[in-house]
């Protein structure tokens, strides 16, 4: 087993271990073979669930040369599916099943799935299997989100940068004399069309040229870390020439950055400012998740577990920006942040529990996964254990994360289930390509951009909807008197 899945073996059981669900895990010291994100070895990973209702599972064959697969597994009435591309972005989507969505082919056991990873192929294997889902572009046209505002009826709809937006178009049904007759089900086949496609209808019916039309919202796509999002758009501060957000940790080497050409140097500068005005901007967000835990009475532990991850992110933004300090050889930090209206639109508990999900449960998730294996390939220990530092960091705001999910649904029943398994329609999209070598992104930290995706995919599919699954059945088996309060 190659170290980064091993690490990601062990990331899956520390999460369920904060959860209360297994027992704790070591993970792999450094000095392992760092293996590669593709999946090069063999990976198992074996997930048991049961409830109170037997669970169900399709899957549709993996395509061998892309190792292409789609696995849903349903227990006490919750349904969880994976799409897992190898050469591209990762489409992941969560439904509930007592909604449009239903499995295929079911068994009455219990559910044991076992993946495997050789050579950057999937294959997703159990006990039956069922028709893939067709191509979603097929379906209708993709949308910007500056796009609605163009759109007659669709204008005062709050589009998000972090969601994919598709206008899909039927014709009239027969006997009726306009759209509006038919609202909301005027896209009744697109379940059987597509099962796996998780959507929530954005605005229409609109008439164009005879069909219904409407526009539907899919697909998050912002899960790098935790985002300060204002109105679906994470802000982040402009760069700023000041000294006093370096933090007084040892660097790199110079040497190391001394043998790097100049627009080298000058590149990973770049990225590591990117990063750093993004921890940065995690301050903020994390002093609004605090807000929003007090708000809604939480427990002590969390609210305290939540300040404590805001001082995480002070310090992960000075040794972050020190870092690019050290790479630009000039001093870099951060402008003034805009704050206004971050704590505007809809703060129910549902509104915090998709967020939290969305941002904490995948995106703090797969941050960790990927400073871990930075480090891991990073050929300068003192960078390499500033990364392992951050990554233990985003490991435990990612277990606060989910045992934020956790308390909320002991509180919510089974209402928040629905919004926790739509929350998981995540879609992974590819980075921006790279403008450095390969080899020397590794080297010095960064992780190439396809080894991002890649190592997304199996972080998804080997940690957060295992964890994901293990929540929901634990919570769907318990008394009323077990369930966190």
């Amino acid at each position: 087993m190659s170290a980064a899945s091993s690490s990601l073996n062990c990331l899956r059981v520390a999460l369920l271990h904060a959860l209360g669900l297994t027992a704790a895990c070591t993970r792999p010291p450094l000095g392992d073979d760092p293996g590669t994100a593709s999946g090069t070895g063999t990976t198992t990973t074996t997930t048991t669930s049961a409830a109170t209702t037997a669970p169900a599972t399709t899957t549709a064959p993996a395509d061998p040369t892309t190792g292409a697969a789609t696995t849903t597994t349903t227990g006490a009435g919750t349904t969880l599916a994976t799409t897992i591309d190898s050469t591209g972005p990762v489409a992941t989507t969560a439904v509930d099943s007592t909604g449009p969505v239903e499995p295929a082919t079911t068994t009455t056991s219990t559910t044991t799935s076992t993946t495997t990873t050789t050579s950057g192929t999937t294959d997703d294997t159990s006990s039956t299997t069922g028709p893939a889902c067709v191509n979603l572009m097929d379906l209708g046209d993709e949308l910007m989100p500056t796009d609605l505002l163009e759109i007659p009826g669709c204008e005062d709809y709050n589009a998000s940068d972090c969601y994919d937006y598709m206008r899909i178009c039927v014709p009239l049904p027969d006997g009726l004399q306009s759209c509006d007759q038919c609202a909301p089900d005027c896209l009744g086949p697109l379940p059987d069309l597509c099962p796996d496609f998780g959507y929530q209808l954005a605005c229409g019916p609109l008439a164009v040229d005879g069909q219904c039309c409407h526009v539907v919202e899919y697909s998050w796509n912002c899960t790098d870390g935790r985002p300060f999002l204002v109105e679906g758009t994470a802000r982040t501060a402009a760069p700023a020439r000041r000294r006093d957000w370096l933090a007084d940790a040892p660097g790199p080497a110079p040497a190391f950055v001394a043998a790097l050409a100049p627009a080298a140097r000058a590149e990973l500068a770049a990225l590591w400012t990117a990063d750093a005005l993004a921890e940065h901007a995690s301050v903020a967000s994390f002093a609004r998740f605090t807000l929003q835990l007090l708000a809604h009475g939480a427990p002590p532990g969390l609210v305290q577990e939540a300040c404590a991850a805001q001082l995480d992110e002070v310090l992960h933004a000075r040794l972050t920006f020190a870092l690019a300090a050290d790479y630009a050889g000039a001093p870099i930090g951060p402008g003034p942040l805009a704050t206004d209206d971050a704590l505007g639109g809809p703060g129910d508990l549902a509104a915090v529990v998709a967020a939290v999900v969305r941002e904490g449960c995948v995106g703090e998730t797969l941050a960790a996964a990927e400073l871990d294996l930075a480090a891991r390939t990073c050929e300068d220990p003192a960078l390499a254990a500033t990364l392992r530092r951050i990554a233990d960091d985003e490991q435990r705001h990612a277990a606060l994360a989910w045992r934020t999910v956790q308390w909320a649904l002991g509180r919510g029943g089974p209402a928040l289930r629905r919004v926790v398994a739509e929350a998981l329609a995540v879609r992974i999209a590819a980075p921006p390509p790279d403008r450095l070598d390969p080899a020397l992104m590794r080297r010095h930290g960064r992780l190439p951009a396809g080894e991002r995706v890649a190592l997304a995919a199996q972080c998804m599919r080997s940690v957060v909807l295992p964890c994901a699954r293990a929540l929901l059945d634990d919570l769907a088996v318990a008394r009323p008197a077990e369930l966190p309060v």
